[in-house]
């Protein structure tokens, strides 16, 4: 597959239906370099779901590709029902574009699951990994028939705010179905991690430095997962983006650039010894 590299051309690329088995996946690729792969949160329309400010960045050093999950956006194919599912898909995605491999994985919140089962999957693909505020796997504290109903509930809001949400009811819809298979998607993650662990490449995890009030036993719970996350690898390191919630990407993109920057650094024989 060949992308246009006239001037300008790359400053906003047309996105491509690419061809997974049996849907087709809608990717965007952008630059010239090493591969840093971006991986979105909530529903996964993973295109312009970055901000053009910190795509645009990284584009300046890499080959940057966006990209939406099955079902979502503009690509065929159903929701996944689970995260093994989302990642066997962006390998297929990866290797069908012919993408320099290994590469740079970067998962904002829900987007951090589906690397983190990417790389216990396809290690050999994978030279860096940066999770952005990721989503905590595990069981979180609390009473389960509360979370349950949380759970529960919360796709049902989602599906009835799509009947009025006009151009936001596609996307409040796919949400939904990612909210209804949350508890799984968590447990099936913790339980990768636990048997595979994550290979020994260069880890970054960013976590807000501005959080929502939220019980005590909820936040320690979330931290203590992303230093868990830092410490699968011995060349881990936490990093807080002081001024940012947990939409990172939009209020806090340099943080996200200064790890990709360190990640990218390396010399290439480091991060080959690294994945042996």
């Amino acid at each position: 597959m060949e992308w246009d590299e006239r001037p300008g051309s790359n400053d906003v690329p047309t996105p491509v239906m690419v061809d997974v088995g049996d849907h087709a996946l809608c990717a965007q690729v952008r630059g010239k370099g090493p591969t840093v792969v971006l991986d979105c949160g909530g529903s996964g329309q993973g295109i312009g779901g970055w901000g053009e400010d910190l795509e645009r960045t990284l584009a300046e050093r890499a080959t940057v590709l966006t990209y939406d999950r099955a079902g979502v956006g503009r690509s065929g194919g159903s929701q996944a029902r689970t995260v093994a599912e989302m990642a066997d898909d962006l390998h297929r995605l990866l290797h069908a574009l012919h993408l320099e491999l290994p590469a740079v994985f970067v998962g904002w919140s829900y987007g951090g699951l589906v690397t983190q089962l990417y790389a216990t999957r396809h290690p050999s693909d994978v030279a860096g990994l940066i999770f952005v505020d990721p989503t905590a796997s595990g069981t979180p504290p609390g009473s389960a028939l509360v979370r349950d109903l949380s759970f529960l509930l919360a796709p049902r809001l989602l599906r009835l705010r799509a009947i009025f949400g006009g151009t936001n009811a596609q996307p409040l819809r796919e949400l939904a179905v990612t909210l209804t298979g949350m508890q799984n998607a968590m447990r099936e993650v913790a339980q990768a991690r636990q048997e595979s662990g994550l290979p020994p490449v260069p880890i970054r995890v960013i976590t807000a430095g501005r959080r929502p009030r939220m019980p005590k036993t909820h936040l320690e719970h979330l931290n203590a997962d992303h230093h868990a996350l830092a410490d699968q690898s011995p060349h881990g390191q936490m990093m807080v983006a002081e001024r940012a919630s947990h939409q990172i990407p939009f209020e806090q993109p340099e943080i996200i650039s200064q790890a990709v920057d360190e990640v990218l650094s390396l010399p290439p024989n480091s991060q080959e010894d690294l994945n042996r």
